[in-house]
């Protein structure tokens, strides 16, 4: 199985940005349950039926260590 890894930021308001830059993929959401549906939608809209050889995983960004991500963004 493949791994599509986002990689997750978050602004100042809150918002969570996951980036594959792979496959050129960016989604937002609020919370982290949500990015990982916005985060496998955006798979399947660019990969198609080959999506289900997909494993998305969500990963705080290293820049973003110094920034307290809600719980539940772990790798």
């Amino acid at each position: 199985m493949r791994e599509a890894l986002f990689t997750v930021s978050q602004r100042p308001d809150g918002t969570l940005i996951g980036e594959n830059a792979a496959l050129g993929l960016a989604v937002c959401a609020m919370e982290r349950e949500s990015l990982q549906e916005e985060a496998r939608d955006a798979l399947i809209h660019a990969v198609g039926p080959a999506h289900v050889s997909y494993r998305v995983r969500l990963q705080p960004s290293p820049r973003c260590s110094a920034i307290a991500l809600p719980s539940g963004i772990r790798h």
